[in-house]
C-alpha cells in the first residue's frame, strides 16, 4: 500500500484516493483547514477532489485559530 508523509507521520493510503477523500475519511472539516501539500499551500478553495496524492508525497495540516 503507498505511503505518505502526514503531519510528520508516515501513513498509509489508498492508490487513486483523491486527497479531498484523504482528509474526509479521517474526519477532518476540510473548510476550516490549510495544507501544505510537497511545499504548497492549498485551502479549501483549491479543487482536494482532484489532487491525487502519490507514495512519498508529504501533507501537513493546519488549522487556524482565532481569538481576542
Amino acid at each position: 500500500m503507498p505511503k505518505i508523509t502526514f503531519n510528520g507521520k508516515e501513513t498509509e493510503f489508498t492508490a487513486g484516493e483523491s486527497l479531498l477523500a484523504f482528509l474526509q475519511s479521517r474526519r477532518f472539516a476540510v473548510k476550516s483547514l490549510i495544507l501544505d501539500w510537497n511545499g504548497q499551500i492549498l485551502t479549501e478553495k483549491d479543487p482536494l477532489d482532484t489532487l491525487y496524492p502519490k507514495d512519498g508525497d508529504t501533507v501537513d495540516l493546519f488549522s487556524m485559530v482565532g481569538g481576542g
